[in-house]
């Protein structure tokens, strides 16, 4: 019998948009396993908003988010969830939706680029286009300024990705090696339409040469590390490690 006192940390992904209008439920399942597989470890939910932008392309679709957000986030503890990843590059209204919920909300954007800070020295970001213009703002406080050096589009949008990845395939492979000749050694997938994407992730690695970060996978990895440290409590600070953490 399992130790009750030993709780498998509960995470919630949060989706910005209405997924399940705009790509169907069968996609909203689709990355439910994604994510489970990606964090065998912990119970994840992933939830779709009924309102929202229908993708986070511009500032005004970033101030969509919290409002849309609010009240879902009241009752997210309720819920049983001990901390929340935000479901876009973005990481539109974390600090608000951090503070209306009283839990740990992480925004992927922040955890994939600190990610790629531990496996290079020069950051690139491949993103959608359009893409929102705010990049670059908090990159000084989260202590990632002499890393970043530039954010690329890809040329397709969100929807365009979502609808057809493979069709922009070929531009998004150009693109990450574009970015290693400028001298980037390191990437981060900006897209969370690229970062669902099976097997992009290594593909763009052996293509451009250099390691590209799945934002999502430091999203969820950086929530566990917040239960994992104190913040709710999941795991006591005394249990041993699961073997895959181990150093």
């Amino acid at each position: 019998m399992s130790d009750p006192s030993v709780l498998r940390p509960r995470l919630l992904y949060q989706l910005v948009s209405p997924l399940h209008r705009s790509a169907g439920p069968a996609e909203v399942e689709r990355r439910q396993q994604m994510l489970a597989n990606w964090v065998p470890g912990c119970d994840i939910a992933i939830a779709s908003p009924e309102d929202g932008p229908r993708a986070v392309e511009s500032a005004a679709d970033i101030a969509m988010v919290f409002p849309h957000l609010r009240q879902a986030a009241t009752c997210w503890k309720a819920q049983g969830h001990q901390a929340v990843v935000i479901g876009c590059f973005s990481d539109p209204g974390v600090e608000a939706l951090t503070e209306t919920s009283g839990l740990p909300v992480i925004g992927p954007g922040e955890a994939g680029i600190l990610a790629a800070g531990e496996l290079g020295e020069r950051v690139f970001v491949l993103s959608s286009d359009p893409t929102p213009p705010r990049l670059r703002r908090p990159i000084p406080a989260i202590g990632a300024e002499a890393m970043f050096l530039s954010e690329v589009r890809v040329g397709g949008s969100v929807a365009a990705l979502v609808a057809d990845l493979d069709r922009h395939l070929p531009v998004i492979v150009e693109q990450a090696r574009a970015c290693v000749r400028e001298g980037a050694d390191a990437l981060v997938l900006g897209c969370f339409a690229m970062s669902f994407a099976p097997g992009l992730t290594l593909r763009l690695a052996e293509a451009a040469g250099v390691p590209v970060i799945n934002p999502v996978i430091a999203g969820l990895r950086a929530a566990e590390a917040a239960l994992l440290y104190g913040a709710g409590g999941a795991r006591r600070l005394t249990d041993p490690l699961p073997d895959r953490d181990r150093a």
